[in-house]
């Protein structure tokens, strides 16, 4: 669902509301009646399915995957300065 097509950011929008491709999740509303679910939309096809017993799941997954992007941004920035710093110590950047 999320290769290829995903957002930088999978949590976000407004509501609580998470886009991943053409799929957007929109979690129940505070204060909703119990029986209401989540709804998963694609915005290509018109379809939507209620998660009235899985958003809880989903909801889990959609925050874990976030803290991944978020560690991975971290590590990735890291690593650049890293390779910067390098590239400028080895005088590689005078060469290229």
């Amino acid at each position: 669902m999320f290769p290829g097509g995903a957002q930088s950011d999978v949590r976000g929008g407004h509501g609580g509301a998470a886009k991943a491709g053409k799929w957007t999740y929109t979690p129940v509303p505070a204060g909703s009646a119990p029986e209401q679910g989540a709804t998963l939309r694609c915005e290509c096809e018109g379809l939507e399915v209620d998660l009235q017993y899985s958003s809880s799941v989903l909801e889990d997954f959609l925050d874990v995957v976030g803290r991944i992007q978020t560690e991975f941004n971290r590590r990735s920035q890291e690593a650049a300065r890293f390779r910067t710093a390098a590239d400028e110590c080895s005088g590689r950047m005078f060469r290229e």
